[in-house]
């Protein structure tokens, strides 16, 4: 190996370490596989941000003490949760895409902006309940609600039991849950 061949090989090695650092540390990194679809832990982070402030509002509203979520094993169910339902709208998106190609999404547009228009409050209500903008809100709970209704309507006139369906397709599903205090039993996430 020549001097060049030495220093472009170091470049490579180098460029591929900083891009690996940068990835992980912006949470590109895939936390679960599903049918070789990538969740990332940015993904994730979103959600469980959301959640965790949901459940801190309404342990709030109940009168109860919300520091009650700041244990370990407190966080440990809501990313559990979270991942579990993540990956239930990632099987309900990619079945949507099977039967209906890319018809679904303007259907599923045009009911939250109905939705919008219909709650005048929302992106207030977003902010406070979820800690959310309005456009994540759309995103991380309005979109995947949608997207389940419109495959709950389709299977509905199908005469299909939705609940039945998923029950399978989860036991079906490749699942690959790559974080070491979760595992995927072939219906839902669980605590290692």
């Amino acid at each position: 190996m020549t001097y060049k061949h030495a220093i472009i090989a170091f470049a490579i090695i180098m460029a591929f370490g900083v891009g690996a650092y940068e990835a992980v540390k912006s949470g590109n990194y895939p936390v679960v596989i599903v049918d070789f679809n990538l969740i990332t832990e940015k993904e994730v982070q979103k959600d469980f941000s959301a959640a965790y402030k949901y459940f801190q509002n309404a342990l709030l509203v109940s009168g109860s003490d919300p520091h009650a979520l700041e244990t370990l094993e407190a966080h440990k169910e809501i990313r559990r949760a979270t991942l579990d339902k993540l990956i239930t709208d990632q099987l309900i998106y990619k079945e949507l895409e099977i039967r209906l190609k890319d018809d679904f999404k303007p259907i599923a547009d045009k009911n939250i902006e109905q939705y919008i228009q219909n709650n005048k409050n929302i992106s207030e209500g977003a902010e406070k309940i979820y800690g959310l903008s309005l456009a994540d809100f759309k995103d991380q709970v309005l979109l995947p609600e949608a997207y389940k209704e419109i495959l709950q309507g389709r299977m509905f006139l199908n005469k299909e039991n939705f609940d039945e369906w998923m029950k399978n397709k989860k036991s079906k599903a490749s699942v690959i849950v790559l974080s070491p205090d979760l595992q995927w039993d072939g219906s839902s996430v669980k605590l290692r």
